[in-house]
C-alpha cells in the first residue's frame, strides 16, 4: 500500500511537468539579428550631407569600413544614378585580396539593389574595403558622390555596428584594388552596398 501511494503522485505529477516544459519551449523568442545596410542609410538620413553626380570614368570607387562587432556579410548592392551592370567586390584591407565579388542587374536608377551572396564572416574591427565599378557593359556610367557644403570632411561615421572611415578610388575598368586615391574623408563615391548581420 505504501509503494502505490507513493507512485500515484508522481504520475500525476508526470503531464503536469512535460506540460510545462512544452510552453516554455514554445515561447517565441528575439533572437533574429537586424540586417544593416549602413553605407546608403546614413547617407540618406544624414540631412548635413548633399548628393550629386559625375560622368567620367571608369573607376573603381571604394569604401574603407569595419564592423564593432563579429558577423556575416550576406548581400552585395549597389545605388547607382542610372540602370545597369555594375561589378561590387569586398577586399581584405591589409592583403588586398579579393574576398566576395558579385554582379548587380540595377533596373532602376537610384535604387538600391541587392543580391544575395555566399556569407562572408566580418572580424570584429578588422577593415574591408567595398568597391563598385562605375563601368556597365563597357559603357561609362555615372556614378553617385555624397559630400558637406565648404569641402567638410564627414567621414569616418559609424551607423549601427558599422564603422565606414573614408574614400578611395582607382581609374580603371578591371577588378582592382582602388588605391591610387585614398583617405578621402570629404566626399563618398558610387554607394557599393552590402548587408550585414550582427552574430
Amino acid at each position: 500500500m505504501y509503494a502505490s501511494f507513493s507512485i500515484r503522485p508522481l504520475t500525476w505529477l508526470l503531464p503536469g511537468l512535460i506540460l510545462t516544459q512544452t510552453l516554455v519551449g514554445c515561447q517565441p523568442t528575439n533572437d533574429a539579428r537586424p540586417a544593416e545596410n549602413g553605407l546608403t542609410t546614413y547617407i540618406g538620413s544624414e540631412s548635413t550631407l548633399q548628393q550629386s553626380t559625375r560622368s567620367s570614368g571608369p573607376w573603381e570607387l571604394g569604401v574603407l569600413f569595419s564592423a564593432s562587432v563579429a558577423g556575416r556579410l550576406t548581400q552585395l548592392g549597389s545605388k547607382m544614378p542610372e540602370p545597369g551592370t555594375y561589378r561590387v567586390i569586398v577586399w581584405d584591407a591589409d592583403s588586398r585580396q579579393l574576398l566576395r565579388q558579385k554582379t548587380i542587374e540595377q533596373t532602376a536608377p537610384d535604387k538600391l539593389t541587392l543580391t544575395d551572396v555566399e556569407s562572408l564572416p566580418l572580424t570584429a574591427n578588422k577593415k574591408y574595403m567595398i568597391s563598385i565599378n562605375s563601368q556597365s557593359a563597357g559603357t561609362n556610367k555615372k556614378y553617385g558622390y555624397a559630400y558637406k557644403a565648404g569641402g567638410t570632411e564627414f567621414m569616418p561615421f559609424t551607423r549601427g555596428n558599422l564603422l565606414f572611415y573614408n574614400a578611395a578610388y582607382s581609374s580603371t575598368a578591371t577588378a582592382t584594388y582602388p588605391a591610387a586615391v585614398s583617405n578621402v574623408k570629404a566626399e563618398c563615391y558610387g554607394f557599393p552596398e552590402f548587408t550585414f548581420i550582427a552574430d
